[in-house]
């Protein structure tokens, strides 16, 4: 295992799968001990798992980051077991219900902003107060998307939260950077995977096409014709939590194959 962030400290929301998981795995190789949070308590357990099979530490905190409280309490948790926090990861996330807006219920929008933009947040609102401004160190990163960017019908509260997320970061920047923390957001495309391949052979059967030409027809409008690999994503993160981007902040950078390049 690197040292990189040997005794470093950091919250992974979402961390119970997909991207989530990823990350854990990636700063625990770092040398960091991770805070495992999210809302079902089984995935995280399995990350736990994953993590602790590399010789990491892992903590695991099921947390809902839409509900206040339950974030103020994830971060005393981090203190209480480890006594500090250097990296949050606001990876949380959900799509919402796809539904036009003349269709939109409100239920469908206030859960999705809630998720997606109000919890990080509320999130990075208590490590800053708790933790960061206090040590004067710190590092926050919100997981935005390319369809903030490149918007579709149907998704506009998926868009305005992700969206939110950019502003959000350049905002944070802002006011935190006289702290020595520092808050960029990560634009990420199209990510290969399970919930990738299931789609695939969903709408292969569907549609009567062969799984390689529905993968095809998928990425046909990104540039590198490919998704994105979730450890790409890790990479990303992991350079931007460490001393090499000492003066990076208030960025929102693409990792889309090219898909998104604003």
């Amino acid at each position: 295992m690197s040292e990189r962030f040997a005794g470093q400290v950091a919250i992974i929301t979402g961390a119970g799968t997909g991207i989530g998981r990823e990350l854990a795995q990636g700063y625990a190789r770092e040398g960091a001990r991770v805070v495992l949070a999210g809302r079902r308590p089984e995935p995280l357990e399995e990350t736990a798992a994953a993590v602790r099979s590399l010789g990491g530490e892992a903590l695991v905190h099921p947390a809902d980051v839409s509900e206040e409280e339950d974030g103020r309490r994830l971060v005393a948790a981090a203190l209480e077991r480890f006594g500090r926090l250097d990296v949050l990861l606001n990876n949380a996330g959900v799509p919402g219900t796809d539904q036009p807006v003349a269709e939109m219920s409100r239920e469908n929008w206030d859960r999705t902003i809630a998720i997606n933009l109000t919890g990080p947040m509320l999130l990075t609102r208590e490590a800053l107060r708790q933790a960061m401004i206090p040590a004067r160190r710190g590092n926050v990163q919100l997981f935005s998307s390319a369809a903030a960017k490149r918007v579709r019908a149907k998704k506009a509260h998926y868009a305005a939260a992700k969206i939110g997320l950019v502003t959000l970061a350049q905002t944070l920047a802002l006011e935190v950077s006289q702290h020595d923390v520092r808050v960029n957001a990560l634009v990420i495309g199209l990510v290969g995977g399970e919930l990738v391949d299931a789609w695939v052979r969903r709408m292969a059967v569907q549609s009567g096409k062969a799984e390689a030409d529905v993968r095809r027809a998928l990425v046909a409008d990104i540039p590198m014709k490919r998704a994105v690999e979730a450890r790409e994503v890790v990479d990303l993160s992991l350079y931007l939590a460490s001393d090499a981007a000492s003066a990076i902040t208030g960025q929102a950078i693409n990792v889309s194959c090219g898909y998104e390049m604003r």
